[in-house]
């Protein structure tokens, strides 16, 4: 944990990240964030995971998507009849042969059928298993986002009320030289007018902290004005060393973890089996059934009947169904390879900002803010001594606080894009 004391500016400690690109780190799944085991982050993850209405909805589809299996592969219902037949139909009165008649029909579908629409109507319950996990990697990623957002509002905020201190002890330091005829009155008006621009960033701060409220507990299904815990504070980072795990080890987790490319993996499966079962439909089905029928005076009949279904018309019909599945088939595991290389690039994309962000926060830590705060030390004792003009106080200030804030930016950048990689580098929707 690096430490800078400005206390001629009256700030007493200046805490910066501990910043490491350490190639023996490893990448876990769900652990780029640095924040994750944060107890308040845990928190408001897991209840965002337990209350989201999204989530919940996806959940019950995929409930119901499982209930249809086994009936997918259920027999078709069997077909009752009642009739009546009449029997010496061209004499007058009650011929011998006539009563009631009941008869029962079942189809059978040809071995196997069954067995691949089962197959089938599991591979769309696993679709939609993908689906939950792919909103819920969204939603995560969506309240880590907003946190992100809070955290840098709250800080800037911290930073403007440091500012507004410094800013005001230098337009009171020059109003006495003003009385003493030391100063220009522009200098003090100057500091003034710094002072009311301050005013104004914090009213635009304490808006973006609102608004990033309404969206954690938008995500997290909580009131309106529902509090997020004041203590997280982007300082939570101050004694977190940010790792930078292997790209290599972030692009196998991908390949073997995103929903998208399980999704795109099931989809292809399950066209195989709609291919399969194209080819079934040239096997016959069968009917059975049964039939009793009361004759009056005559002995009661019984009649058991088999039937077959033929696929009379395969050139037109089922011949034409096997070429559409097997061109969907194509299709699919062309999308699939679309996929793999979509996830690939944008955990690439999501891995490069990280990195950037990370350097140039060491940098600006190590660096800048270093010789910023000595610009201002010598500014002011310039300006103390009358051998600097106020405008190049007023600079180097504003200077040194420009770039709190641009590290501030940067800190944020580092949660968003680590919360992007843990998504896989896709922002999903959430609603």
């Amino acid at each position: 944990m690096a430490l800078l004391a400005f206390p001629s500016l009256g700030i007493r400690r200046f805490t910066a990240l501990a910043l490491l690109l350490g190639p023996g780190s490893s990448a876990r799944a769900q652990d780029v964030f640095p924040l994750a085991e944060h107890p308040a982050v845990r928190a408001i993850t897991r209840e965002t995971l337990d209350r989201n209405p999204g989530i919940r909805a996806s959940r019950e589809r995929t409930e119901a998507a499982v209930a249809r299996v086994d009936r997918s592969a259920a027999l078709p219902d069997p077909m009752v009849s009642v009739g009546y037949d009449k029997g010496d139909a061209w004499l007058p009165g009650r011929g011998m042969d006539t009563g009631p008649r009941f008869s029962v029909a079942q189809e059978l579908p040809y071995a196997g059928k069954r067995g691949l629409l089962r197959d089938l109507a599991s591979r769309e319950a696993e679709l939609t298993r993908h689906e939950t996990s792919g909103l819920a990697l969204g939603v995560t990623y969506a309240v880590r986002k907003a946190l992100a957002d809070l955290l840098l509002a709250r800080e800037n905020l911290a930073i403007i009320e440091d500012q507004r201190g410094a800013t005001a002890g230098i337009e009171e330091l020059t109003r006495t030289r003003y009385a003493a005829g030391l100063a220009s009155q522009l200098d003090v008006l100057r500091a003034q007018a710094e002072l009311a621009r301050l005013d104004q960033m914090r009213a635009h701060e304490e808006g973006l902290v609102s608004a990033a409220v309404a969206e954690i507990n938008r995500l997290r299904a909580l009131p309106a004005g529902t509090e997020v815990d004041p203590s997280l504070r982007l300082a939570a980072l101050s004694t977190l060393p940010i790792e930078m795990p292997p790209l290599a080890a972030l692009l196998a987790r991908s390949h073997d973890d995103t929903p998208e490319i399980r999704a795109a993996t099931a989809l292809v499966e399950r066209d195989r089996l709609a291919v399969d079962i194209a080819r079934r439909s040239l096997k016959p089905d069968f009917v059975v059934s049964s039939a009793y029928m009361f004759r009056g005076s005559l002995a009661d009949r019984w009649t058991v009947e088999a039937g077959v279904i033929l696929p009379a018309y395969r050139k037109n019909k089922q011949k034409l169904a096997i070429a559409e599945a097997e061109s969907i088939l194509r299709s699919t595991r062309a999308e699939q390879e679309a996929m793999v290389l979509r996830a690939r690039a944008a955990v690439e994309r999501a891995y490069a900002d990280y990195r950037a962000a990370v350097l140039e926060a060491r940098i600006i830590e190590r660096e800048v803010l270093v010789i910023d705060a000595l610009a201002v030390d010598s500014a002011l004792a310039g300006f103390r001594a009358g051998l600097t003009p106020f405008i190049s106080v007023l600079e180097a200030h504003n200077v040194f606080y420009q770039d709190r804030r641009q590290h501030a930016e940067l800190l944020f950048h580092i949660l968003w894009h680590s919360a992007l990689l843990d998504a896989f580098g896709m922002e999903r929707q959430t609603s």
